[in-house]
């Protein structure tokens, strides 16, 4: 796989060199506001499928640096991908393992979809990059993204709105510029910004609809107008527009029902869909899984047995069986496939999903870096979501917590300190 900077290569680097290299850029870009920009789901291949509704993202694609494709981490869902964008860590490390999973510890259940739980911060570890600004005097705010409305470590983002879906395109954007037009000792100086639309989209007609390039030309147009506001208002800014994961189609009919393979009553579903995750009730792990591989279009594994490339660790929060649907299928319960069936308005089924194997290309997002600090016109090949933590820090001055990741993706895409800046 072409991949920037295999995760091998990190073992190698000593902890001392990369602090060093991590704050190479740190002078010519620590007094420039940083934005971050989520399009949920915006696959790795959309601005080529879409050239005419793409054309502000193919525009900052050809000024500043990008890469052919972003991996996400496994799952190749929301909740664990945006929370290693901004952690740099594994989701075993970070702990939002998927977007609904069981701790067996505390015998509660985390749901993505339930505020109460969200905002309950002893389901979430590690630090991310809002919490790394405040404790070294940079102030930062963050409109929807996940994590960032829960106190972590004891902190939340100078400035923060819970995520609602029904406030506005334009409300969000005044109040990201707000922000901005703040006196410089109250400015934030790291922002983080998520536009959701690709993703329902996607979801709700498939990412080869004709309704998913239209939603694509909405998301364009809004990243253009942004921009265009933000550079009224004359304010200097550096800019990463990332991906949580990419899309693919499903329908009703690949879609594995549970309770025709299983006594619904011998297992517990963490998770479900296209990964599964479940504990036995009744049996053996083994058992399950030996089960669960006679039906076609499913791998099933325990936990101690998957790919090691899943980085997935025993842990209160990890099932001990895990079941892999094959690209397009879903292996869902009977109440699963009704919630699906019911998701979106107008619809019978889903017509596109995601947390699949990273490995399927259809699971990889974007990743655009522009500014004053960034390189231009570079495409760099397909890079881990678990680097941009470290790009963020160096791009913001900031001493990198601990995580998975390596300054080396920062290394190749900012410029040198002493660059001319043109």
């Amino acid at each position: 796989m072409n991949r920037l900077f295999p995760r091998t290569a990190f073992l190698r680097v000593r902890p001392h060199v990369l602090a060093l290299l991590a704050l190479v850029p740190a002078v010519l870009s620590a007094r420039t506001p940083l934005v971050l920009i989520s399009l949920d789901a915006f696959r790795w291949d959309y601005c080529t499928l879409h050239p005419a509704e793409t054309s502000n993202l193919r525009r900052l694609k050809a000024q500043g640096v990008s890469a052919r494709a972003l991996i996400p981490v496994f799952p190749s869902n929301t909740f664990p991908n945006h929370y290693t964008l901004v952690t740099g860590l594994f989701p075993a490390h970070h702990g939002i393992v998927d977007n609904d999973f069981f701790d067996a510890d505390s015998g509660r259940f985390f749901h993505s979809n339930q505020a109460i739980l969200v905002h309950d911060p002893r389901w979430w570890k590690g630090e991310p990059i809002w919490v790394t600004a405040e404790k070294q005097g940079v102030k930062s705010a963050a409109s929807f993204w996940v994590g960032a409305e829960t106190e972590i470590g004891g902190q939340r983002p100078s400035y923060w709105r819970a995520y609602d879906p029904k406030i506005p395109f334009e409300d969000r954007l005044r109040e990201l510029l707000a922000w901005l037009a703040l006196p410089p000792d109250r400015r934030p100086g790291f922002i983080a910004f998520y536009l959701e639309e690709a993703n329902s989209a996607g979801h709700t007609f498939g990412p080869d609809s004709p309704e998913l390039a239209e939603t694509l030309g909405l998301l364009d147009r809004r990243v253009g107008e942004l921009l265009e506001q933000i550079h009224r208002t004359g304010t200097e800014f550096n800019l990463v527009v990332v991906s949580d994961h990419g899309m693919t189609s499903v329908d009703a009919q690949h879609a594995i029902i549970l309770e025709d393979h299983l006594d619904p009553s011998s297992v517990q579903i963490d998770f479900e869909g296209s990964v599964a995750g479940m504990r036995p009730t009744r049996g053996s792990a083994e058992d399950l899984v030996t089960t669960l591989g006679k039906i076609p279009h499913l791998k099933a594994f325990t936990a101690e047995n998957l790919p090691a490339q899943f980085h997935v660790e025993l842990s209160p929060r990890t099932p001990p069986v895990w079941v892999l649907a094959e690209e397009g299928w879903q292996f869902i319960s009977r109440a699963g496939f009704k919630r699906n069936a019911n998701r979106f308005p107008g619809i019978t089924y889903l017509r596109g999903d995601h947390g699949y194997d990273p490995a399927i290309q259809t699971m990889r997002g974007i990743f655009i870096a522009t500014g004053p600090s960034f390189r231009s016109g570079i495409e760099l090949p397909e890079v881990e979501n678990i680097q941009v933590y470290e790009l963020l820090c160096a791009a913001l001055g900031l001493t990198p917590a601990k995580n998975d990741g390596s300054p080396q993706l920062a290394s190749a895409v900012l410029r040198p300190a002493n660059a001319d800046r043109k």
